[in-house]
């Protein structure tokens, strides 16, 4: 009964980003059909390159320190001196605007740190919502600028606008400004109660999360960045339709984080290590077999599908393998960011990083994109075991998880290897 009355409770949330997910999973798949492979490129560089690099710089940790402060220190008193930070946003976006219309700043960065903005400010507030537990409204904040893209291709399909790459950056500047209202009305309302020096307090704390989530971000959402760095804008749109194509799976794992948000920061971790290990087990086995099908159902709807996937099926493979390891490293950050660990951590993270550029720097002139796939999917590996090494130093231990990510790595390893190469 209780497991019947717990789904009718998140039944229309399910239904709710069940809609908005398959937006964010459609669209971009969408706009590769009609875009120039080039212009696809850039706007994957922007929304989940680049962009989501820089939003973890410009938000300072904000995000992550609310649910610290409000759910495990009950800091209420803090809570409305957080709405100064909508504020503070908008600094790195005016300087962005400076260099685009009087610098020439190239399109594809002023695209890029637009985008920035966007998704900082839905990080800021779709968190804000989850720590009250009002789901469904953080799931469709968090899948705003894709509603927005949805809306611009609806409007190609009618024949209303042209669809370019230009265009597109316009769509996304008007859609900046919304959050600008929304910043100054928010500060308007709540001055009197906004502190600045209660606003020092949570940066105090959240410079340690800015680090953190960036080297985070850096070594799980680098691989667009490293597309175009090795490649080209062509082949960062390669990367970037297979990797969504792949990340179908990490829709459960939203479901999941967005609707136990809260208990994510106060289950122990035993109950959580019983979980997560059988979840991993469930998404790598989910993984491979949509691999296996995705040719008879992609296929015949996508042409750029179509005229890429025998060319680049491995790198779809490993993507597809790599999901489990990226979920592992976004559960492990919560756990992180719960027990104040990130400052030992990010040490750990940055010899990491030493090493990940290390590595790419021997192997670049024998790089292909999927050789560059695998070498990212071991980076990723390896920050989640750090993940598990410095929780183990609290006597946090996650076992099984840590066995069981082990396992699925080395078995994707000998299958690629030995079958695949």
């Amino acid at each position: 009964m209780k497991i019947v009355a717990r789904l009718k409770k998140h039944s229309f949330f399910v239904l709710v980003f069940t809609i908005v997910k398959a937006t964010v999973y459609f669209v971009p798949l969408l706009l590769a059909d009609v875009l120039s492979r080039t212009d696809f490129g850039i706007l994957e560089y922007a929304l989940a390159g680049l962009g989501m690099v820089v939003n973890t710089v410009i938000n300072l940790g904000v995000p992550g320190a609310y649910p610290y402060f409000i759910l495990k220190e009950k800091r209420l008193d803090l809570q409305s001196s957080f709405k100064l930070h909508s504020i503070v946003l908008l600094i790195p976006f005016a300087v962005n605007q400076v260099l685009f219309f009087f610098f020439q700043l190239e399109i594809n960065f002023y695209l890029a740190f637009n985008v920035s903005y966007i998704i900082a400010n839905q990080i800021f507030y779709s968190t804000q919502f989850k720590s009250h537990q009002k789901s469904t409204f953080a799931v469709v904040l968090d899948s705003g600028v894709y509603i927005v893209l949805l809306g611009f291709y609806i409007f190609y399909i009618l024949g209303i606008i042209e669809l370019s790459i230009k265009e597109i950056n316009k769509v996304v500047l008007y859609y900046c400004f919304a959050y600008i209202f929304v910043a100054f009305k928010n500060f308007i309302n709540h001055k009197k109660t906004i502190s600045l020096t209660k606003y020092k307090k949570i940066l105090k704390f959240s410079i340690h999360l800015l680090v953190s989530t960036l080297l985070i971000f850096l070594i799980t959402s680098s691989g667009r960045i490293l597309a175009e760095l090795f490649f080209d804008f062509e082949t960062v749109g390669i990367y970037s339709f297979y990797f969504r194509l792949a990340a179908v799976v990490v829709m459960i794992y939203q479901v999941v984080s967005i609707s136990f948000f809260k208990d994510l920061y106060i289950l122990e971790p035993l109950k959580l290590d019983k979980y997560y290990y059988k979840f991993f087990i469930f998404i790598y086995a989910l993984s491979i077999l949509i691999f296996f099908v995705a040719p008879y159902i992609v296929g015949p709807l996508s042409a750029y599908f179509s005229q890429t996937y025998l060319i680049y099926k491995n790198t779809y493979f490993l993507l597809s393998c790599q999901m489990v390891v990226w979920i592992a490293t976004a559960l492990n950050s919560n756990i992180i960011d719960r027990e104040n660990l990130a400052p030992k951590n990010n040490i750990k993270f940055v010899g990491l990083l030493i090493l990940a550029l290390s590595a790419f720097y021997l192997f670049k002139n024998k790089l292909d994109l999927q050789t560059m796939v695998f070498l990212h999917y071991s980076v990723l590996l390896l920050a989640c075991l750090i993940q598990y090494y410095s929780l183990s130093k609290k006597k946090i231990i996650f076992k099984k998880s840590y066995f069981t990510i082990l396992t699925l790595y080395i078995v994707t390893g000998c299958y690629y290897f030995f079958v695949l190469k």
